[in-house]
């Protein structure tokens, strides 16, 4: 029966996508910007890489450059200018995995340039015309252009290099489940960094060099962003079907003369797209760390040192049986000392030969879990580091909460425990309200009564160790 429910929902996805792209093509379905320091070629005036990353509907028309805008102090014209970016990468194509046709397929261009930057204030923008078709979440969207933008003060700081994002990999949502990806960055100088959703932009005048909110738009209506590591979270339930714009900015902070400033930020729009198909997603089920024989919750926070090399070894499951699993990541290409290895049919390693000049602070990586199915399900899994010159031997599994998902939560809500066992829910008084035992996987999937009151749960194991806080909103 489900080959049947995988053929219907791919013919409506398909006819759906190519109505879409028959009636609209060469349309932008995601943009970033980053820039990284290069050695200065003017005596005393910094110089920068900035790399731009289009991504356009697979079957648009090809495009070979873009138009990078440079302005001092914030929109201002006096100082503005303009460079021409010729295309220096293609890759094609990402797609949902049906070999029938090249579902939800898309380019990956990258642009990049060498500009100077005086000391200053600096909005880095690049305004690509035009945004694809029938966004359900914006007006008129095949009418309006697609705005993205840095910021970089290298009045406050000799140096810097923006975060940069971790994955390439454009979010979708498969049925009505709970789903995790990641708008995750790494910052090489350690700086703090802050994760907030912002309104989808278009170009304004002057010359389009400013961006502002497209009239009428709407941030997400179904992901949840982790403001401390950028982790994207889907709460289960029913999804309209279609196209959906989502844009995230990375803001960077650093201690200047004792005070934490702004720095510099990036950002991200991307289109994503829901659509209904009976694969379940397969998701990471535990993660073992270095020589370490008791696995632990891959939420929890990885203490690690300057120089030190650690290994992660991943376990993930997925619920259709017979679906082959594989393991992906593009941390490799931006963290230093980081490589993925696949050691088994459902496990990955992942080696982290921590530079012995990173900065101390907190860190992130991510992770993919994807299986075979048509269309292909998946799960982005964030890991958070903090590099630290202070490491415990040991720590003991489930020595605090492990992160909850979605949170809070309306529906239902999900969260990893160790293996089979019995799972105890009780409310902020110790009032028992739910009992239940979990799969061997440990993966729980908590769905209470609608009458439940909205507050606060914990939910212990078969031992009586805290597993996960939990809160409830009011519908």
């Amino acid at each position: 029966m489900r080959p049947l429910i995988y053929f219907r929902s791919l013919a409506i996805l398909l006819l759906w996508l190519g109505t879409l792209l028959a009636a609209h093509a060469s349309h932008v379905v995601g943009q970033e910007l980053t820039y990284t320091p290069i050695a200065s070629t003017t005596p005393g005036v910094p110089r920068y890489r900035v790399k731009v990353i289009l991504y356009r509907d697979i079957n648009g028309v090809d495009q070979f450059e873009i138009l990078l805008t440079c302005a001092p102090n914030g929109c201002a014209t006096t100082g503005a200018f303009t460079r021409t970016v010729l295309r220096n990468q293609a890759t094609s194509l990402y797609s949902l995995g049906c070999p029938t046709a090249p579902a939800y397929a898309y380019n990956v261009y990258t642009f990049e340039t060498d500009v100077d930057l005086p000391r200053g204030q600096w909005t880095l923008s690049v305004n690509s015309e035009n945004r694809a078709a029938n966004i359900r979440n914006l007006v008129n969207s095949v009418n309006t252009s697609a705005y993205v933008s840095a910021f970089l003060d290298n009045s406050l700081v000799a140096q810097n290099s923006s975060p940069k994002f971790l994955s390439t990999l454009l979010p979708y949502l498969c049925g009505s489940q709970a789903q995790r990806y990641s708008f995750s960055a790494f910052d090489v100088e350690g700086d703090s960094l802050v994760y907030s959703f912002v309104y989808p932009q278009q170009g304004i005048q002057p010359a389009n060099q400013c961006g502002a909110p497209i009239p009428g738009a709407l941030l997400s209506p179904h992901f949840q962003l982790n403001a401390a590591t950028g982790a994207l979270v889907a709460q289960a339930g029913s999804v309209q079907q279609g196209r959906y714009a989502m844009a995230a900015r990375v803001s960077e902070y650093r201690q200047v003369n004792g005070r934490w400033q702004q720095v510099g930020y990036v950002t991200r729009d991307i289109t994503y797209l829901a659509f209904d198909a009976a694969n379940a997603n397969p998701h990471f089920t535990s993660l073992t760390l270095n020589a370490a024989t008791t696995p632990q919750p891959v939420e929890q926070l990885l203490r690690v040192q300057p120089g030190q090399t650690v290994t992660l070894k991943l376990s993930a499951t997925d619920p259709d049986a017979g679906q082959t699993l594989r393991f992906a990541s593009q941390a490799p290409d931006v963290i230093p000392g980081f490589s993925l290895a696949t050691t088994g049919a459902n496990q990955a390693q992942l080696t982290w030969q921590v530079p012995a000049t990173l900065p101390l602070g907190r860190y992130t990586a991510t992770v993919a879990v994807l299986d075979n199915g048509c269309p292909v399900a998946s799960e982005e899994q964030t890991i958070s580091f903090l590099v630290t010159t202070q490491v415990l031997a040991t720590l003991p599994p489930f020595s605090a909460a492990t992160a909850a998902f979605p949170m809070p939560f309306h529906e239902q809500v999900q969260f990893q425990a160790i293996g089979s066992q019995a799972i105890t829910i009780c409310d902020e008084l110790g009032r028992v309200v739910a009992r239940f035992n979990c799969p061997a996987d440990g993966h729980v999937v908590w769905a209470p009564a609608p009458t439940l009151p909205a507050g606060l749960y914990v939910a212990r194991g078969a031992d009586g160790r805290l597993l996960a806080r939990l809160l409830r909103a009011a519908n």
